[in-house]
């Protein structure tokens, strides 16, 4: 029987994306966190799956059971990062009360802002003082409601998988970690598939979260019918070219350029009314996930933002290990799940 070394901790954590799930294997030793293990898994049928924009969870157990054989992965627990569809995020103030009644007072508040009792959903939320020049200082509160029907579906799932499912995060929360040290106002995008999501946090943490106008399908579905390509042939070449198409592939650069447009003008729209809600300013804007790290991404988006300080959103600082270090800024699609790892092993 396999045994970890005394002080060390082992788990799985997975992040169920919308056109592919992405796994990690870590190892907990003392304060440091190695990934030991780690895969991306295609989503089969991403169209279908995109139009629902939410992932088809009797192909997780499946999904699971053959990284496990695979990759000879020892961890037989398991956190998992809950994507946003399946989860109610709201923002509310709260009149300046005592930090000791703000929790009785947000979960009487959630029955107002989320369309299911008490009984039915699990509650995380973040807050902090929000003080303006004109109004007296409040409770600015970030609250997600996760139903307790899709954790019990999730719970069967990983049972079905021979895992243990010992810890669960929305996807919001997950970027928090990489924040954990760093003083400021930042904007977190995390452009995917079938949904993306701008995150706002300050002072290490997050304060708003929702998702945004802009699906990565949209592109892929553009050029797949310009091309008469199948779904993975598709794939292939974006992953390939991204948006560097040569000045005689006009019409695929075309598409490139309205998709780019539609990411400017939405993301534009969306920092502005943050900066003007909040009464702050973003300092710098990171990038995540797969759409993020397509070839020619990084460069367009500086030039087409300028205005803010830009960079990928990368892991290093917290997790090691030598064959994931090599992987540079494509770490980065595992941020979720690395995110709710660390939720649990740090708690």
């Amino acid at each position: 029987m396999f045994r970890l070394p005394f002080g060390e901790k082992r788990i799985l954590s997975i992040d169920l994306g919308s056109i592919s799930t992405k796994i990690v294997e870590i190892v907990k030793k003392k304060e440091s966190l190695e990934v030991v293990n780690f895969g991306v898994i295609p989503v089969i049928n991403f169209k279908e799956i995109a139009s629902y924009s939410y992932i088809l969870e009797e192909n997780i157990a499946s999904i699971l059971s053959e990284f496990l054989k695979a990759s000879k992965v020892k961890a037989k627990e398991i956190v998992i990062s809950v994507p946003a569809p399946y989860v109610f995020a709201v923002n509310f103030l709260v009149p300046d009360i005592p930090e000791k009644s703000l929790p009785q007072v947000i979960r009487f508040e959630s029955q107002k802002q989320i369309p299911l009792s008490l009984e039915e959903i699990e509650l995380d939320y973040r807050y902090l003082h929000f003080d303006t020049e004109n109004q007296s200082k409040q409770w600015l509160v970030y609250l997600v409601g996760t139903p307790k029907n899709h954790l019990k579906r999730l719970q069967t799932i990983t049972e079905i998988a021979k895992l243990k499912l010992i810890g669960y995060s929305a996807e919001y929360f997950n970027i928090e970690p990489f924040f954990r040290t760093r003083l400021g106002t930042y904007a977190v995008v995390d452009l995917g598939h079938s949904y993306s999501l701008l995150c706002l946090l300050k002072n290490g943490k997050i304060i708003y979260g929702n998702k945004l106008k802009i699906r990565g399908y949209d592109f892929l579905d553009t050029v797949m019918n310009l091309t008469n390509y199948s779904e993975e042939d598709t794939l292939n070449l974006i992953y390939k070219k991204g948006f560097n198409f040569s000045p005689e592939e006009k019409e695929l650069n075309d598409l490139a350029n309205d998709f780019l447009n539609n990411i400017t003008d939405n993301l534009t729209n969306e920092i502005e009314k943050l900066e003007n809600s909040f009464f702050l300013k973003i300092e710098k804007i990171y990038w995540t996930g797969g759409i993020s790290i397509l070839p020619g991404f990084k460069e367009v988006m500086l030039s087409r933002l300028g205005k803010y300080q830009q960079e990928i959103l990368l892991p290093y600082d917290i997790f090691k290990g030598e064959k994931f270090s090599k992987l540079k800024e494509k770490a980065t699609i595992f941020s979720q799940a690395l995110g709710v790892a660390f939720h649990k092993l740090m708690s």
